[in-house]
């Protein structure tokens, strides 16, 4: 092994050692302060099946209207001989009946623990909350970014009533924080229908929400980071991101864009993505993530015997993951690096090879998903490092789909936070 190779890895070892310490640290405290709701995810673990049916039901809770229909939901999503259910679930189960006062109460409590756990993952149900919320992270020394729950719009009503929100919550920012705004949207959200297969249309329907949201995030000097979505629209969406800056923000403009480790072709994408920003002249942030709809992209190929786009195996993302971390940070004078993960090799590794590649400490960041990300923002922190929080706004129903997705990336066998969680079961 070369002796930069080597002495590398040794760096990684010394500084995941370090924060797998704290981690734990920090997780103990957190397991205490949310048991019943660490337990659920714990269940979630231990049973592939059960996992599915609890997401099933958290799907369809807030479309249930009244107690006799979540009873009736709980016992054809878990019926009595379903003996993989937890114990206290089973009672409640057998106990509940539509016509008695117990099939109230369990409904209640069935309501209640669901929205717990969303609570987790949310920072709040509007933006007094999240205000709140934010003003508590950005005391404990955290930065944030806002994502307004929202995607897929069947309708141009909902699309610029989702504008309207974002517009409302730009002004209304400095009102509350002493931060400048940086929030985080998606453009499915801004246009009925968002299509690649008619992109003209799109732009007609994007560009002038877009720049709205845009011109006000300028006025307070904020930040706005457009998220990926399904592989199908990846290309669509950086089209659209890149047309507007080329054409209506030419100068420089605060302006983040997403790259997906999953992707097979993410590191074609981000050389092409990079020699757009060289021409360009301005930095523009970019957001490294792994990825966010794996199932669904895997279960869409199978279905339509597509080439699946994304890595089967996560030795091979993780490994994707820390080349594309290599590009950005090697590349410091063109982007600002914003490494989004929970591996700790991975933050260890992209905290080394900023060191060894001195990047400026403002020309990168780590970033964590609120509610998945306490303890590891914790063990960032101690070591000096910028942490952002990507921060979900929404009430229960339209933010379900962001749970169930936050729930099952939480409960992956392969995930690090996962075996964190069943060494403690």
């Amino acid at each position: 092994m070369a002796e930069g190779c080597s002495s590398t890895e040794t760096g990684i070892r010394k500084i995941g050692a370090q924060l797998d310490a704290s981690m734990r640290e920090a997780s103990r405290k957190i397991t205490q302060a949310h048991p019943w709701e660490t337990q659920i995810l714990r269940w979630c673990l231990t049973d592939d099946s059960l996992r599915t049916q609890i997401l099933r039901f958290i799907d369809c809770l807030p479309a249930l209207k009244n107690p006799r229909q979540i009873v009736r939901h709980l016992k054809e999503y878990f019926p009595e001989e379903n003996k993989r259910l937890p114990w206290p679930l089973r009672i409640g189960v057998r106990a509940a009946s539509p016509s008695l006062l117990t099939g109230a109460a369990v409904a209640a409590v069935t309501r209640r623990t669901t929205l717990k756990i969303s609570r987790l993952f949310l920072a709040g149900a509007n933006l007094e909350e999240a205000f709140a919320t934010i003003g508590r992270l950005e005391e404990q020394g955290f930065q944030v970014s806002v994502d307004l729950l929202g995607e897929a719009t069947t309708s141009e009503a909902e699309a610029e009533a989702y504008t309207q929100r974002y517009l409302e919550l730009l002004q209304r920012w400095n009102q509350h924080l002493p931060s400048h705004p940086h929030i985080s949207l998606k453009l499915s959200s801004l246009a009925f229908p968002f299509d690649p297969v008619d992109p003209e249309r799109c732009w007609r329907q994007v560009q002038p929400r877009l720049t709205k949201i845009l011109q006000a995030a300028a006025a307070q000097k904020g930040f706005v980071n457009v998220d990926m979505e399904q592989y199908h629209l990846r290309d669509l969406i950086l089209w659209l991101t890149q047309r507007i800056l080329d054409e209506i923000f030419p100068e420089e403009t605060e302006v983040g864009l997403v790259i997906q480790s999953y992707l097979k072709d993410s590191e074609q994408v981000l050389q092409k993505l990079l020699g757009w920003i060289t021409s360009r002249g301005r930095p523009v942030t970019v957001r490294l993530v792994r990825g966010a709809y794996w199932d669904s992209e895997v279960i869409l190929a199978r279905q339509q015997q597509w080439p699946c786009p994304v890595y089967i195996e996560k030795s091979e993302t993780d490994a994707c993951f820390e080349r594309l971390t290599d590009s950005l940070l090697e590349n410091h004078s063109k982007v600002r690096a914003a490494i989004a993960t929970h591996n700790l090799r991975s933050i260890a590794r992209a905290i080394v090879k900023a060191q060894e590649l001195k990047v400026p400490q403002d020309r990168w960041e780590c970033q964590v998903l609120y509610g998945m990300g306490e303890a590891v923002q914790q063990a960032v922190q101690e070591l000096g490092i910028p942490v952002r929080i990507y921060t979900p706004v929404g009430e229960l129903l339209p933010g379900m789909a962001y749970l169930v997705r936050r729930i099952l990336e939480n409960t992956s066998h392969a995930s690090f936070l996962a075996a964190n969680l069943l060494e403690k079961s």
